[in-house]
């Protein structure tokens, strides 16, 4: 392999304040809808001092540019998703339209409080013809999951925005043998760490303590997500320049 996967797993463990500050702004409720992108930004930090062949954690500082960073690597990932998502919701849109019209309708002549299987039928088959768009969709939203790590990495190489929009080279570098075992070690790792989050979570909740379940709950979350974002990021980091 062209990275040291056992380095990544172990990296965020090296400084445990580094980790405690990043699972703290990813666990309070919504305040971390906004500290997350803090996060996001560190996370590109991470990628680019293993880009720099440097595997210490990087220091929390400068918090405003790491989140702007953040959010532009959010934006990134909207903005490649978006061809995706308009084609979903061109298929999908008609039939949840009529669903929710003629539901309506039920309910205002209260004919029936519930969607009959007939009615959903019906409505399904008069939107068959949107099946092929959907499935469009889909395959454009893998492949644009599949190309949304490069794309970042391209942005964080200068922190030049445009950058993550220089298709022909995010293609030439994502289909690559390199980059593809990296994000199926990146997968594999990611589904191990949420089995292994979930099964935690659901043994503290057969203790039926609800503060604590709930502390408890936020915290493994909070740890398996940065856990996985630093890994990650610091593999796909130390894959990048080897990318051709």
């Amino acid at each position: 392999m062209d990275f040291d996967f056992l380095r990544a797993v172990k990296r965020p463990f090296l400084e445990f304040n580094k980790l405690g500050i990043g699972v703290v702004l990813l666990i309070i409720p919504l305040v971390n809808i906004i500290t997350s992108f803090l996060v996001k930004g560190y996370r590109l930090e991470s990628a680019r001092t293993a880009l720099n062949k440097k595997f210490e954690m990087p220091k929390w500082e400068n918090f405003g540019s790491l989140f702007i960073k953040g959010f532009l690597s959010w934006v990134i990932w909207i903005i490649y998703m978006i061809p995706a998502i308009v084609l979903i919701l061109i298929a999908v849109g008609p039939t949840l339209y009529n669903i929710i019209i003629q539901y309506g309708l039920n309910q205002g002549l209260s004919l029936n409080n519930q969607l009959s299987d007939q009615l959903i039928q019906n409505t399904l088959l008069q939107n068959l013809a949107m099946i092929p768009l959907f499935i469009i969709g889909l395959l454009m939203a893998l492949l644009a999951a599949y190309l949304i790590p490069i794309a970042t990495m391209r942005y964080m190489e200068k922190y030049r925005f445009s950058n993550a929009f220089s298709l022909g080279i995010v293609f030439k570098k994502a289909f690559t043998v390199k980059y593809f075992i990296a994000l199926i070690a990146v997968l594999v790792y990611s589904i191990v760490i949420s089995l292994a989050s979930g099964g935690l979570n659901y043994g503290f909740a057969v203790l039926n303590i609800q503060f604590v379940t709930l502390i408890i709950g936020l915290i493994i979350s909070g740890l398996a997500t940065f856990m996985v974002m630093i890994t990650s990021y610091t593999i796909f980091g130390e894959v990048y320049n080897k990318l051709k």
